[in-house]
C-alpha cells in the first residue's frame, strides 16, 4: 500500500519559520515534520510514498531525496496550484494511485497505531476518516458522524461530534468526488469528502476505541496526533513529546 503526503503549502501561521524552508521541513526534536510522519507510516507497515509538493519543493526534494537514507521509496507530484487548496493537490495523484491508499498531512505527526489499526480497516467506502473526540478547536476541521458514516464536515458546520485528525484510508473513487467540487470552485479536501459523505460514501474511524496499552512503550498512553499550525502548536508538540518519551 501507498502513502499519498500532501506537503505544498506555506504554512502562513508560521511566518518566522518558513522564510528559507518549507513547513514540512520544520524541526520537531531533531527530525522534521515530514520526515516524522513517513518514519510513522513506515512503522504502521508503509514503505512506498507520493509526496505531493509545491511551496520551495525543491527543498523537500533535496532533503528526502528518493527515500533511501529512510528506508522507504519515495516520489514527487509538483502542484503549481498550490495556493489553492489542498484538494487540488490530492487530486494531482490520481492518475499514480489506482488501489487503496493512505491520506496524510505533512503537518499532522501521530501514532503509529492509528495508521496500524486503520489500514486494516475493511473499506467499502471512497475514504475513511480517523476521528477524534477531543472538543474542536478554531482551526479543527469539524466531522459530524452517525453510526460511522459521515454526515458533514468543514471547519464552520454547525453540528458536530469530532473532529478531523487528517488521516485517512481511501479508495481510487475519492478522486471523482474532489474533481467534481473542484469544478463548482470549491478546492479544499475537505469539500470532496462531504460531497462523499452527499452519497453515503464516507466513514469514520474512531481513534478513541483504540486500545490504550502501548506494547512498545510498555504502558497505557492514549493514541494521539498533533497538528502543527503555528509556533505555539510548534512548542506544545515539543513538550508532549518529551513527557511521552
Amino acid at each position: 500500500m501507498k502513502a499519498l503526503i500532501i506537503a505544498a503549502g506555506r504554512g502562513s501561521r508560521l511566518q518566522n519559520l518558513i522564510k528559507t524552508k518549507p513547513k514540512p521541513l520544520i524541526q520537531l526534536l531533531g527530525l522534521s515534520l515530514i520526515e516524522r510522519v513517513i518514519l510513522t507510516a513506515k512503522q504502521s507497515g508503509i514503505n512506498e510514498f507520493v509526496i505531493i509538493i509545491g511551496y520551495l519543493g525543491d527543498k523537500i526534494k533535496a532533503t528526502l531525496g528518493d527515500g533511501k537514507r529512510l528506508g522507504v521509496i519515495i516520489n514527487y507530484i509538483e502542484n503549481n496550484e498550490w495556493k489553492r487548496g489542498n484538494g487540488t493537490s490530492v487530486l494531482k495523484a490520481k492518475e499514480l494511485l489506482n488501489e487503496k491508499f493512505v491520506l496524510l498531512m505533512s503537518d499532522h505527526i501521530f501514532d503509529f497505531r492509528i495508521l496500524k489499526e486503520l489500514i486494516d480497516y475493511d473499506i467499502n467506502k471512497s475514504c475513511v476518516l480517523a476521528v477524534d473526540r477531543k472538543k474542536p478547536q478554531r482551526d479543527d476541521t469539524k466531522v459530524l458522524e452517525e453510526n460511522g458514516r459521515i454526515i458533514d464536515i468543514g471547519k464552520n458546520i454547525e453540528k458536530s461530534n469530532c473532529i478531523d485528525t487528517g488521516i485517512f484510508l481511501c479508495l481510487p473513487k475519492i478522486f471523482s468526488y474532489i474533481e467534481e467540487v473542484i469544478q463548482e470552485g470549491k478546492t479544499e479536501l475537505a469539500d470532496g469528502i462531504a460531497e462523499a459523505a452527499k452519497n453515503g460514501d464516507a466513514e469514520t474511524f474512531d481513534i478513541t476505541l483504540i486500545e490504550n496499552y502501548d506494547s512498545k512503550m510498555k504502558k497505557e498512553i492514549k493514541p494521539w496526533w498533533l497538528d502543527i499550525d503555528s509556533e505555539e502548536d510548534l512548542k506544545a508538540a515539543e513538550e508532549y513529546l518529551i513527557k511521552k518519551i
